[in-house]
C-alpha cells in the first residue's frame, strides 16, 4: 500500500542483490576458466615449438654413433670401402693409393655437405612452421586487443555520460547509479 501512494514521478528500484552478485560471481568464474585455458594453449604451443626445434637438432642423426662421429658415413666397414672402390675403378685410368684416398675424402666431404643440406632445408622448414604458429598466436593478440580497446572506449563513454547527467541532473545522481551498479564492474572486464 506503501508503494501505490508515491507519487508517479519517483522511481521505485527494487535490487535483486544476491542474483546480482551470483551473476556477477559467475561471470568473473567463466573470464577465469577461459583465462586457464589460454594459458593451457600458450604452454602447449611452447612445448610444441621446443619439440619441434629438438626435432630439427638431431634431424639426420639416425644413432648415437652419428652423434659422435661427426656424422653419417665417417666408420665404414671393410665390406663397404670395397664395395666403393670397385664402384670407383669403373672411373679410374690408373689406380693408386692417393687416389683412393683422395676419393675417399671427396665422397666424405660430398656425404657431410648432404648432410648439412639436409639439416639446413629442415631448419627452415621448422622456422617457417614456428613462424606460421607466431602469426596465428599475433592474430590471437589483436582479437584480443581489438576487444578490449571497445570494451574500455564503450565504458569509457558510458561514464562520460553517466558524468554528464550527474552534472546536469545533480539530485537524480543517485538513482543513475543504482541503476548502473552492475555496469561499473563491466569496465573490469
Amino acid at each position: 500500500m506503501k508503494q501505490l501512494n508515491r507519487s508517479i514521478f519517483r522511481p521505485v528500484i527494487t535490487f535483486n542483490k544476491d542474483a546480482k552478485r551470483a551473476a556477477r560471481e559467475a561471470k568473473i568464474q567463466e573470464r577465469y576458466e577461459d583465462e586457464r585455458l589460454d594459458r593451457e594453449k600458450a604452454m602447449q604451443d611452447i612445448r610444441d615449438t621446443q619439440n619441434r626445434l629438438g626435432r630439427v637438432t638431431t634431424y639426420g642423426h639416425q644413432d648415437e654413433e652419428d652423434l659422435i662421429s661427426g656424422g653419417p658415413g665417417r666408420l665404414r666397414t671393410a665390406e663397404q670401402l670395397a664395395v666403393r672402390k670397385e664402384q670407383r675403378k669403373r672411373y679410374q685410368f690408373e689406380a693408386g693409393a692417393s687416389d683412393d684416398e683422395l676419393e675417399d675424402e671427396l665422397d666424405n666431404n660430398l656425404e657431410e655437405i648432404s648432410a648439412v643440406t639436409k639439416r639446413l632445408k629442415a631448419l627452415g622448414t621448422a622456422m617457417g612452421q614456428e613462424l606460421d604458429k607466431q602469426n596465428e598466436r599475433l592474430v590471437t593478440i589483436e582479437q584480443k586487443t581489438t576487444t578490449l580497446d571497445n570494451n574500455v572506449f564503450r565504458n569509457t563513454e558510458r561514464v562520460r555520460y553517466d558524468f554528464f547527467l550527474a552534472l546536469r541532473y545533480p539530485s537524480d545522481f543517485w538513482i543513475i547509479a543504482q541503476a548502473h551498479q552492475v555496469e561499473w564492474f563491466s569496465v573490469l572486464e
